[in-house]
């Protein structure tokens, strides 16, 4: 059963600027979570990154999030 989890990605922006973004993912497993975001990362051609954070989505988190199984939502 997929649940949702919480991420962090970093990386540089052009200017040199360090970027934070986060995002909800849908998985089985932090490990796949983890996967699942890198391939969706290589895909877009974002290379220079660094997941700082994958943990399970709180209740409420998961509540408000309402990930179905298998997508990512960009939370920002």
């Amino acid at each position: 059963m997929q649940v949702p989890f919480m991420t962090t990605v970093s990386f540089a922006d052009r200017d040199g600027m360090t970027i934070h973004m986060q995002y909800g993912v849908a998985a089985d497993s932090e490990r796949e979570a983890r996967s699942e975001l890198e391939r969706r990362l290589i895909n877009q051609e974002v290379y220079n990154y660094s997941i700082s954070e994958i943990r399970r989505a709180t209740s409420s988190e998961a509540e408000s999030l309402n990930l179905p199984a298998g997508s990512i939502i960009l939370l920002n």
